[in-house]
């Protein structure tokens, strides 16, 4: 808390300076407000128009800008901001001349308050954004100067003046406004500029901003700034209504251009389409083509269906060439035969079947009662012989039957698949001219799709974009910022003088305080006297250290205190003559040893004792040191006002010589250097009984104060001489 404490200390005593650069820099922004030129602005803003809503006019370009932006409210904000569009506005502005009136601090712009009206015809395009004065005499007779030429034109109002090759101007008095105001001045200086119209762009462009509300917000703010009002709500206004009328005349001539190009293109695709249509139609007659896919579509249904019957006299031909060579490899036993029933499929085979078994079944009875060689049952064996017979013949000529219609299939389905041959070829070709003809036919259709939007387009001459905001004429400026430049001069002022009292401070380097003291040296501080108002004070402090010291047994009998200090103003004798006092209140047996004939004058008599330059010249090492002690035994206590450290050599002697050594700095003009040096006296010397005294501890006067003083200081020098 100490150290944060001797920190501020120096700029508390610096709060009169601080205040003071405070309330300077306080009156020096009021000044400069006073003579500075204040901007107003002044605020338009525009809805643009939707590309994704509204009528289709509005898309019209969409599909065929392949470059189109994506960030459309990026790109409205550079054609607000080009300077096409600038130079299109100004044109119908008034804003190429300027006429102000100068004062003695300040030149002001007119812009409606003319006394007079003026047109200046510029002749040599050199003589573009110079200042003509003007300096009007009377109510009949002007002045006309350019600086950088010596010839100073007379004129007269209401009459036009030749000014050389350079120039041509009018002035006419302004009657209303003077009938309006009479008490209007009329005498004086002014200046009046022609602008070029590219100077005049870039004067316009530099006070220009055009922002977006918001990044996904299709609204724009047109904001102006100017010197004059009138003229920034007038100009933000007019760019606004440029921008609308400039985006309608680019509309319908785009429109305009567009619809030619469609007619071109229309009927040139419209000639290709019917050629496209010409070519599809002579390949199918060629190919002898109705519809490609449905012929297809029947042809493959066909072969399908004979594949099918194919299959099933396939499957039926499989089973009886296996019936047939089944009965065949077994004729000779037929009755042991068991041929598969699915083979037969007929009721004449399954009738033929059931009667050889009728007639097995008869012959197995007939053997019962008869002999194999009777007539019964060799006609039994006849009827199913003949029977066996038949059937085999039938299951071979139903073979050959299946064959038959196999291979007939078989010439059948070879006969549908050349259908097939060449189709890929005819489907690619007629595929081909099919694209062809759809896309001449998609474009012929966007093409008239376009046409239609670009006449509805040519029609309406209306703007997507509305003002949505209209500007007012500004009250109050936005520049200079008067409590921002207020606050801010006066923080400058305040940083400024904390700044003079740092490096003041830093350069002075003072010892301040007790914990500066510690901070550069081991050397133990005997105690810190503080500034005392009143000789009581004084007296009663030194009398408690007097009290201390006595305690500490540092005033032994016949010993001696050598006090030093760096400069005779730093408070050794100041602390001697106090010191002085409570020795005589106490009686004590003491005398001061001073080298100084001033300052001895001013000591009590018989309690000071002067050694004269002389005599301590005069002295051996020895001898002084004999008559040193000599001294001190004659007295208690001998108190050495010191010479002043390190200038002579005899202060270090003395304090050699000396049992206790007080060494005094003074807080306030003691610098912290001599600390240092001081700690390099005592170890080359080997002062081991070396105190610190501290004079001024923790006084930090204010710097009013101090001026105070030196002013009161130097007024009694003066009175005295």
């Amino acid at each position: 808390m100490n150290e944060q404490l001797s920190i501020l200390r120096p700029y508390l005593r610096g709060l009169p300076i601080i205040v003071l650069a405070m309330v300077a820099g306080f009156l020096f922004a009021k000044k400069y407000l006073s003579y500075t030129t204040p901007m107003y602005e002044s605020t338009t803003k525009i809805k643009l128009a939707d590309l994704n809503q509204g009528v289709t006019g509005n898309n019209l370009f969409k599909d065929l800008d392949v470059f189109a932006s994506t960030n459309k409210i990026a790109m409205e904000i550079e054609v607000l901001k080009s300077q096409v569009l600038l130079e299109k506005m100004l044109m119908d502005l008034d804003f190429e001349e300027e006429l102000s009136r100068v004062g003695r601090l300040t030149t002001k712009e007119l812009f409606k308050e003319k006394p007079f009206f003026h047109q200046l015809h510029i002749l040599d395009d050199s003589f573009y954004n110079k200042d003509w004065t003007i300096k009007v005499q009377d109510t009949l007779n002007y002045t006309v100067s350019l600086p950088g030429l010596e010839t100073e034109f007379t004129g007269t109002f209401g009459d036009t003046l030749q000014l050389g090759n350079a120039a041509t101007l009018l002035l006419e008095k302004n009657t209303s406004l003077m009938a309006i105001k009479a008490n209007l001045e009329m005498k004086g200086e002014y200046k009046l500029v022609r602008y070029s119209p590219s100077r005049l762009i870039e004067k316009v462009a530099a006070n220009l901003d055009v922002v977006s509300v918001d990044k996904d917000v299709a609204i724009l703010r047109i904001i102006y700034k100017s010197n004059v009002p009138e003229k920034a709500a007038i100009l933000t206004d007019a760019l606004a209504q440029t921008y609308i009328s400039d985006y309608i005349e680019e509309k319908f001539k785009t429109a305009d251009v567009t619809s030619d190009f469609l007619d071109q293109q229309i009927a040139k695709v419209y000639q290709d389409l019917s050629r496209a249509e010409m070519r599809i139609e002579g390949y199918r007659v060629d190919n002898n083509i109705i519809n490609i896919r449905q012929e297809t579509e029947t042809d493959l249904r066909k072969i399908s269906q004979l594949k099918i019957q194919q299959t099933n006299v396939q499957m039926s031909l499989e089973a009886i060439q296996e019936l047939d060579d089944y009965i065949s490899s077994g004729k000779d036993d037929f009755l042991k035969l068991a041929p598969n029933f699915e083979a037969f499929t007929d009721l004449l085979s399954t009738e033929m079947i059931k009667k050889i078994k009728q007639l097995q079944l008869e012959k197995a009875d007939l053997l019962l009662i008869y002999k194999a060689d009777h007539e019964l049952v060799v006609n039994v064996d006849k009827k199913i012989k003949y029977y066996t017979d038949y059937f085999i013949e039938s299951i071979s000529n139903t073979r050959k039957n299946l064959e038959t219609k196999h291979a007939k299939l078989n010439t059948n389905i070879e006969e549908a698949e050349k259908v097939f041959i060449g189709l890929p070829e005819r489907e690619r070709i007629l595929s081909i001219l099919d694209r062809e003809f759809q896309i001449h036919q998609q474009s012929y259709i966007f093409l008239n799709e376009k046409r239609i939007e670009a006449e509805i387009a040519k029609a309406a001459k209306h703007a997507f974009h509305r003002v949505i905001h209209k500007a007012s004429i500004p009250q109050k400026p936005v520049s200079p910022n008067r409590p921002i430049i207020i606050i801010v001069s006066t923080l400058l002022g305040m940083i400024g003088a904390i700044i003079f009292i740092f490096l003041v401070n830093a350069s002075k380097a003072r010892v301040n305080d007790l914990n500066s003291v510690e901070k550069n040296t081991d050397i133990p501080v005997l105690f810190g006297a503080p500034h005392f108002k009143s000789d009581q004070q004084a007296q009663s402090f030194f009398k408690n250290e007097v009290f201390k010291l006595d305690m500490k047994g540092m005033l032994p009998a016949h010993s001696s205190v050598a006090f030093s200090a760096f400069g005779t103003n730093h408070g050794s004798r100041f602390h001697l003559r106090q010191l002085l006092n409570v020795f005589i209140q106490e009686q004590r047996n003491f005398i001061l040893l001073t080298f100084d004939e001033a300052y001895f004058n001013t000591l009590p008599a018989g309690r000071a004792l002067l050694l004269s330059q002389e005599e301590l010249t005069s002295f051996t090492f020895a001898r002084l040191k004999e008559w040193y002690n000599g001294l001190c035994s004659r007295y208690d206590l001998v108190l050495v006002d010191n010479f002043n450290l390190p200038d002579n050599t005899e202060s270090v002697v003395f304090m050699g010589l000396a049992d206790q050594n007080i060494c005094v700095v003074d807080t306030r003009k003691t610098h912290l250097k001599r600390i240092e040096e001081l700690n390099v006296i005592r170890a080359k010397n080997e002062i081991t009984n070396l105190y610190l005294a501290l004079n001024n501890h923790k006084y930090s006067p204010s710097l009013l104060r101090e001026g105070w003083w030196m002013i009161r200081n130097v007024r009694k020098l003066i009175t005295r001489q």
